[in-house]
C-alpha cells in the first residue's frame, strides 16, 4: 500500500486502548477491506477525532501508511453516522456488535470488500431505526457467508445429488455445507419448504431489492440456529457476542 494520504469512509469495528492516550482502531473500508490504525492521542484529541472512534459508527478517516509498518497512522476522523439507536436496547446493541464481529472475522486485511461494506452499513442502518432487527441480522449473516465463499448449499444433497423433496421438511447440516438428505445423513437442522425457499431467495437478491423480503418468526427460529452453527464451524470458535444474542442456543436433534 502506498504512503498516501488517504481519505475513505469506514465502519469502526473495534478499538483497543494503547498506552495512556493512544488507540488502535480496527475498521472496514470498501476500497481496502479490513484495516488497523494507530490514533495517537485518540482518547483525548477532540479536535482531530472528537468521539468518532467508537463502534459502531460510520466515519470518514484520513490516514497515511508509514513505510514498513502494518498499522496506518490515523490523522483525523469525521462522523458520518453514529448508529446511536442501537443503544436503545441491549439485545439490539448485541445484534449490531455481532455484525461487526462477523465482518471482522470474515474479512481479510487489505482485501477490498465493497459488497460486505455495503451490506454491513445497510444492516446497521436498519437496526439503528429498529427495522426488524432479527431479520436484518439474519440477512446480513447469510449474505456475508455468500460474499466470503462460505454460502450454504441449498440446491441439492452433496452426497447423492438429490434436490429437496417438494412439500417435505428439509435437513441442513453445517458439516455438509447446507442441504443434506435424511437418508444420507439424518439429524440436521429441520427447516420447512417455506424457510428453504426464503433462504434461496435471499441468496440471489441484490441490495437494492432486499427490503422487499419479509421473514416470519417461525422461519427465523428454524434457520438462524443452522446459520450460527455454520459460522461456529467455519471459524472454529464461538463468537464473543454469542452469549448475548443466543442465550437459548439450540442445536440439531441428536
Amino acid at each position: 500500500m502506498k504512503p498516501g494520504p488517504y481519505r475513505f469512509k469506514a465502519v469502526i469495528l473495534s478499538r483497543t486502548q494503547y498506552g495512556e492516550a493512544d488507540l488502535i482502531v480496527n475498521f472496514l473500508t470498501r476500497e481496502h477491506g479490513k484495516m488497523s490504525g494507530l490514533a495517537r492521542h485518540g482518547r483525548k484529541s477532540r479536535k482531530r477525532f472528537g468521539n468518532v472512534l467508537l463502534s459502531p459508527a460510520l466515519v470518514e478517516l484520513a490516514f497515511t501508511q508509514p513505510r514498513g509498518r502494518d498499522l496506518v497512522r490515523l490523522d483525523q476522523g469525521d462522523l458520518v453516522r453514529s448508529f446511536e439507536g442501537l443503544g436503545r436496547d441491549f439485545h439490539l446493541l448485541a445484534l449490531g456488535q455481532q455484525s461487526l464481529e462477523l465482518a471482522d472475522a470474515f474479512c481479510a486485511p487489505l482485501d477490498p470488500a465493497p459488497d460486505v461494506f455495503d451490506w454491513l452499513v445497510w444492516s446497521l442502518e436498519r437496526m439503528d431505526v429498529g427495522v426488524r432487527p432479527r431479520e436484518t441480522a439474519f440477512i446480513f449473516q447469510l449474505k456475508l457467508l455468500i460474499l466470503t465463499g462460505f454460502g450454504p448449499n441449498l440446491a441439492a444433497c452433496p452426497l447423492c445429488g438429490r434436490p429437496p423433496e417438494d412439500g417435505r421438511t428439509a435437513e441442513l447440516k453445517p458439516e455438509h455445507g447446507g442441504l443434506v438428505c435424511r437418508r444420507c445423513s439424518p439429524g440436521g437442522f429441520s427447516v420447512s419448504p417455506g424457510t428453504l425457499k426464503i433462504m434461496s431467495l435471499i441468496q440471489g437478491l441484490p441490495l437494492d431489492r432486499i427490503d422487499r423480503v419479509r421473514i416470519g418468526d417461525a422461519s427465523l427460529d428454524e434457520a438462524s440456529p443452522f446459520l450460527l452453527s455454520s459460522i461456529r464451524s467455519i471459524l472454529g470458535r464461538d463468537l464473543k457476542t454469542a452469549r448475548f444474542v443466543e442465550p437459548g442456543r439450540v442445536g440439531p436433534p441428536r
